[in-house]
């Protein structure tokens, strides 16, 4: 059977009530205009009477319920007997053939389109059959057959559009569960998108001040260490670290309000690289360190995120020759010379990185450079020293 559950009408008390209504009016027309019956044969149409509709209730719902298609046809060729000889026996009284009509919106209710219109034709020769059997009159049989017709394309039409709306309510419902889950689905996702969202600013948060004023504050305090430690000896020496250590504070000042405007909008980058990053040798330099900048093919303009996570790259490099490496040399190197792809290389003469455990920064770094869908790669030389590369779309 083609038909699906869910485009069927269930059997229930109002739909079996209309089939008993049918069935009662026919044969209460029948019994007050009939003229001609024996006893015997109103003591047969009522047991025929009764067998037909009990079928037609109970025998309906068992084969909906079982979706069966040798059911189906077994139910329809019994009842169009049954109401075939229904008609017979009334002899035309009431038009008792109205009986076999509840059959047609069965039909199309239990049977397969094609099938179906082979049970309607069906119903209309039980009809022809029976008051032509009882009348042997074809003119008895044209005078009552547009209307049997009429009452049976009605009832076709009618069973038809009752299963397309129930179809359609049932299709809707469908719907609205699906939307209510989808729904439900993503006010789910759209709250694990503000958590990721929260955890993913919150590490921004700790990038941009472990890079930021992280670096200035340990330079500051190494400055602050340098000057103690000479304060007595060379006075003049010591002066002058007091004074680079202020002059790191007010840029750390300065650095700490950029980032601060980067929360409200997009930073922007008017100095190129090539002209920032030497300004930030100022540092190594006091330290004994000599810096080198490189810039390999033609330099362009990048985007913000490209920018500033080259920024903070060269700053993290810094920062870690002075603090950790014992350097001679730091060696920064931009190349442009792929149309895709910006390459930066930081990497110094110290003493090395051990097992190149990944501190804080380097960690954070790490996700700077992954979140703008670079490649980030931890080295250490040959000989000696410590460095970096990392890949960043142009």
């Amino acid at each position: 059977m083609n038909q699906s559950e869910d485009s069927q009408i269930r059997t229930s008390s109002d739909a079996d009530l209309a089939f008993a209504v049918v069935v009662l009016a026919s044969f209460f027309a029948t019994f007050s205009s009939i003229k001609t019956a024996t006893p015997l044969e109103i003591v047969l149409m009522i047991l025929l009477g009764t067998s037909y509709l009990t079928i037609g209730i109970y025998g309906f719902a068992f084969c909906a319920r079982k979706q069966r298609l040798i059911l189906s046809i077994g139910y329809f060729v019994f009842q169009i007997l049954l109401g075939g000889w229904i008609v017979y026996l009334s002899k035309g009284a009431g038009f008792n053939a109205m009986v076999l009509l509840p059959l047609a919106g069965h039909a199309v209710i239990l049977l397969p389109r094609r099938i179906s219109y082979f049970a309607q034709f069906s119903i209309l020769l039980a009809y022809v059959g029976a008051v032509y059997a009882f009348s042997e009159n074809l003119q008895a049989v044209w005078e009552g057959l547009p209307i049997f017709f009429a009452g049976l394309v009605f009832i076709v039409v009618f069973t038809q559009m009752a299963l397309n709306e129930e179809a359609s309510r049932r299709e809707v419902e469908r719907l609205v569960k699906e939307l209510t889950h989808a729904n439900q689905q993503l006010r789910d996702y759209a709250a694990q998108i503000e958590d990721l969202a929260i955890t993913k600013e919150r590490n921004r948060l700790a990038r941009e001040i472990h890079d930021g004023l992280g670096h200035y504050l340990t330079s500051i305090h190494m400055q602050i260490k340098a000057a103690d430690a000479l304060v007595k000896t060379d006075p003049a020496k010591s002066s002058e670290h007091l004074q680079k250590a202020i002059s790191l504070t007010q840029e750390a000042l300065v650095d700490v309000r950029q980032s601060v405007g980067t929360l409200r909008s997009q930073p922007n980058q008017d100095v190129p690289l090539e002209k920032v990053i030497p300004q930030l040798f100022e540092n190594a330099k006091s330290f004994g360190i000599s810096p080198r900048l490189e810039i390999i093919g033609t330099t362009r303009e990048l985007s913000a995120t490209t920018y500033w996570t080259l920024y903070r790259a060269v700053q993290e490099g810094i920062s870690n020759a002075c603090k950790h490496s014992k350097a001679r040399n730091l060696s920064i190197c931009l190349d442009y010379s792929s149309p895709d792809w910006v390459v930066l290389v930081v990497e110094d003469d110290g003493i090395g990185a051990g097992d190149l455990k990944e501190g804080f920064g380097l960690m954070g770094l790490r996700e700077r450079v992954q979140i703008v869908g670079g490649e980030f790669e931890l080295f250490e030389n040959s000989i000696e020293g410590f460095g970096f590369k990392i890949k960043v779309p142009a």
